[in-house]
């Protein structure tokens, strides 16, 4: 795991994932980049994480600025649905109650009104996720924005746990803010609460977060390839059930697969980078049922194995040869992923990686 660690209102504590250097100021934002990108796939402009961490570099700012970002890009098509609303007023100005005409409530008569407003589920989310940030924000700027988008928003009632839903298509754009305000209420992984108040961690489990950014990145470094995600083949029987591997990426058809590449996040960091004896047999296996002889395994550069490269790129540091079998092991390059078309550029890297190894 990697990440912010919320121990007590008082005490938090920063574990730095290996392939960034917790000297350099900028980690964070490359850590923000690659959380937004694992856990809700999209790919937010350069301009949302700007470089001055000096003053305001903490997690909570980068995720606050670029909440608020985020929302003033597309207030002008705000979320509006319609809705059904009970009210009592002696103006009619919906439907009425039959017997609240002749016996009105001392506020008025008792009817029913179709509106077609802001309040909704969408903005609730939204309005929640600004109010959880603002207390955690230190910079003064930062939180005038929260509050400004949540003056907009109110009247908005208060929601904790949500579950991801996708918005209509006429609303698409502000989907990429609705995952974030998801995110944050649901704590980014962990959370503390007190006095009712779940404060947002930014924990990531690693292994997961690194075989979805590979697989995000060659979706669109191979963009001209046959490309599959987790599919499974048949190894053989375990009491006369089928027995199935799961390699994370298949370049070329499914059952004529040109190589297979997975993701590994641990690798034996002794004098040399080594591939350990669990990923090769299960290597072997991924390549026996998949019926072909290259297999590929990505592992992100610690940064303690030197300067940092181009973001993206590739360092052959094993190869493993059994029979007509070949295991390639790459060490992928991932310090600046948060620059200006960082990913794009760790994308086509990463693409030239693989073809540079296999002859894609």
């Amino acid at each position: 795991m990697a990440g912010l660690l919320r121990l007590s209102s008082q005490l938090e504590l920063e574990i730095v994932p290996k392939f960034l250097d917790g000297e350099d100021i900028g980690w964070r934002q490359d850590f923000f980049r690659v959380a937004l990108l694992s856990r809700t796939g999209k790919l937010l402009p350069r301009e949302h994480l700007r470089a001055d961490v000096a003053g305001r570099g903490d997690l909570t700012t980068l995720v606050g600025r670029t909440f608020a970002h985020l929302y003033w890009e597309n207030n002008r098509r705000p979320i509006r649905e319609y809705r059904s609303q009970t009210l009592h007023d002696y103006a009619v100005v919906g439907d009425l109650d039959p017997v609240g005409i002749v016996l009105p409530e001392a506020q008025g008569f008792r009817q029913n009104r179709l509106s077609f407003d802001h309040v909704n589920h969408w903005n609730e989310v939204i309005s929640s996720a600004a109010g959880l940030l603002i207390p955690e924000v230190s910079d003064g700027e930062t939180r005038q924005q929260l509050l400004r988008v949540r003056q907009a928003l109110a009247p908005q009632r208060m929601v904790s746990n949500v579950h991801r839903r996708r918005l209509p298509n006429r609303y698409h754009r502000w989907q990429a803010l609705y995952d974030l305000s998801m995110e944050i209420l649901n704590g980014f992984g962990v959370g503390y609460e007190e006095k009712r108040l779940r404060a947002p961690g930014y924990v990531m489990v690693m292994w997961s977060t690194w075989q979805h950014l590979c697989e995000l990145a060659l979706r669109i470094g191979l963009a001209g390839e046959e490309l599959h995600a987790s599919a499974s083949y048949t190894l053989g029987t375990r009491n006369s059930r089928p027995l199935t591997v799961t390699p994370d990426i298949v370049v070329g058809p499914k059952q004529a697969p040109r190589v297979l590449a997975d993701a590994k996040y641990r690798t034996r960091l002794d004098r040399t980078a080594s591939v350990g004896n669990d990923d090769i047999y299960e290597s072997l296996a991924f390549m026996r049922a998949a019926s072909t002889d290259r297999m590929i395994l990505l592992y992100p550069r610690p940064a303690s194995d030197g300067e940092p490269m181009e973001v993206g790129r590739t360092k052959e540091f094993q190869t493993i040869i059994l029979g007509e079998q070949r295991i390639s092991a790459l060490l992928v390059e991932c310090r600046g992923i948060s620059a200006s078309q960082g990913f794009e550029t760790f994308s086509r890297n990463l693409a030239a990686g693989l073809a540079g190894v296999q002859g894609l």
